[in-house]
C-alpha cells in the first residue's frame, strides 16, 4: 500500500526538525569548554622575592625579578632585563636603548653580550664552580667556588683569592681577602650569586647583570 505524498513529506519535516536542535544542543555544550580554554592563560615563570643588598647600613642594590622581566638598581642605575621569544634577555639602563643581551646555554651557564653582539663575559655553571671570562675558551677565569659549610670562595684569575661568601641560615655575608663584611643580605636562600659583587674589573652594571642573572638560575 502506497503511503499518501503528504504524509512522507510531514515525517520527512519532523526528521530535519530533530537533526538540527540535536545539532544546536551539542554546539550549546561545546561553548562553555571553549570558552573556558580561552579564558586560561599561559603560566608565567615563578616571580622571585626582592632582594636586597646592604653595605654599612646602607641599601647598594636592589634587584626584582618577576618571572620575565628583572629590574636591578645598582651604582646609581636602573637596568631592565626583559625576556624575549628567542630566550635571550635584553638589558637596557634608564629606560634607554637595549645596551646587552644574555644569550642561555643548555648546561644552565650563558653569555652577556652587548647590543651588537659582542661577547662581554662567558659564565660556565658546574655542581662545584661557576666560571666567569671574557674570552669563548673560559681562559684565565675569576671563579666562585663551592665550599663546605654554605662558603663560596671567590677568585680571580691566576688563582688570587677575593674573598668569600658566607651563609648562616637567615642572611648571606660577603668578605673581602682580609675577612672584612663587605655586603650583606637578608635572605633564608644561599646563594653564590653575590660573589660576583666582588670582582672590580668587571664594570658594576654588567657585574649586576652577571649577579641577576645567576640568582634567576638559582645560583
Amino acid at each position: 500500500m502506497r503511503m499518501p505524498i503528504a504524509i512522507l513529506a510531514t515525517l520527512a519535516l519532523l526528521a530535519c526538525r530533530e537533526q538540527n536542535d540535536a545539532g544546536r544542543a551539542s554546539a550549546r555544550s561545546a561553548e562553555p569548554a571553549a570558552e573556558a580554554s580561552a579564558a586560561t592563560p599561559a603560566a608565567l615563570p615563578a616571580a622571585r622575592p626582592l632582594v636586597t643588598v646592604r653595605a654599612n647600613d646602607a641599601e647598594v642594590l636592589t634587584l626584582h625579578d618577576s618571572g620575565d622581566t628583572v629590574d636591578v638598581a645598582y651604582a646609581g642605575y636602573k637596568l631592565r632585563g626583559e625576556a624575549r621569544d628567542s630566550g635571550k634577555r635584553k638589558y637596557s639602563v634608564d629606560g634607554g636603548p637595549v645596551s646587552w643581551e644574555v644569550k642561555p646555554n643548555e648546561e644552565g651557564g650563558f653569555k652577556l653580550r652587548t647590543a651588537d653582539g659582542r661577547l662581554r663575559w662567558k659564565v660556565k655553571v658546574s655542581d662545584d664552580k661557576i666560571k666567569i671570562s671574557d674570552n669563548e675558551e673560559n681562559r684565565n677565569p675569576f671563579e666562585l667556588k663551592m665550599r663546605e659549610g654554605n662558603r663560596v670562595k671567590v677568585v680571580a684569575p691566576g688563582g688570587k683569592e677575593l674573598g668569600n661568601v658566607r651563609f648562616d641560615g637567615s642572611r648571606i655575608e660577603v668578605e673581602n681577602a682580609a675577612g672584612q663584611t663587605q655586603f650583606t643580605i637578608a635572605t633564608a636562600t644561599p646563594s653564590a650569586a653575590f660573589g660576583v659583587l666582588l670582582l672590580d674589573d668587571i664594570p658594576p652594571q654588567e657585574r649586576a647583570i652577571l649577579a641577576a642573572e645567576l640568582l634567576s638560575r638559582g645560583r
